[in-house]
């Protein structure tokens, strides 16, 4: 095919809804009900709270990679060796968010983090409020694990139905069964002021990747 003029190029630019935005995403966190029990009870976070002041607070997320794994098969061909898919393999998810004045997110995950190692909180607002033990009983795998919910949206649509008014939901990827395995040391400073940011590593087993078009948008819009 010939190839396009700059304005041709700008004109199907224009009618596909232009260049996808890296600031138009959501992050949601669908934490167990024993995990909803124990940050209420224990350190008083609801789920209306890391579902958003937590979230709007991240300012970097990734979609995780992922590559697949391939194994040798020697073909009936003399020197010539296939190699078909095996498995998937997935990156591991990282994210930043900015700690506001009460640093909530630090105290979200913190929590989360106790929950996991089945921690004896005690008085959380008193100085080593967890008491001595001779072992440490963790909670169920089940009830520690989310899903993690990363929601991608733009400012315009290349449907011509679309209300471009309102952000435009993509897609959604869920990273099933997930849990913050690392948090960032935060650094303090005496020099001039900024911001505050923390690091959350997540392990999953797997992501889903559920397109958001046509119809399929239509029924969950509705």
């Amino acid at each position: 095919m010939a190839l396009k003029s700059v304005t041709s190029f700008l004109a199907d630019l224009q009618n596909s809804g232009g260049p996808s935005s890296t600031n138009q995403f959501d992050l949601e966190f669908a934490c167990s009900p024993q995990l909803q029990n124990f940050l209420q009870e224990e350190y008083g976070i609801a789920s209306t709270s890391y579902n958003n002041l937590v979230v709007d607070m991240i300012n970097e997320a990734q979609i995780p990679g992922v590559s697949l794994t391939s194994q040798d098969v020697k073909q009936v061909h003399k020197g010539i060796n296939m190699k078909p898919a095996v498995a998937k393999v997935y990156n591991e998810m990282d994210f930043s968010c900015i700690l506001d004045v009460n640093s909530e997110a630090f105290k979200f995950f913190t929590a989360w983090q106790h929950f996991i190692q089945g921690a004896d909180v005690g008085a959380v607002n008193v100085e080593s409020g967890k008491s001595q033990a001779r072992a440490l009983a963790q909670n169920y795998y089940n009830h520690y694990t989310c899903g993690t919910k990363i929601k991608k949206y733009e400012k315009f649509s290349s449907d011509p139905n679309a209300n471009n008014k309102t952000q435009f939901h993509v897609f959604t990827v869920e990273l099933r069964n997930s849990y913050p395995y690392m948090m960032s040391s935060i650094p303090y400073s005496s020099a001039g002021s900024g911001v505050v940011k923390l690091s959350i590593g997540m392990y999953y087993e797997y992501a889903e990747y559920t397109p958001f078009a046509g119809r399929q948008r239509a029924l969950y819009e509705s």
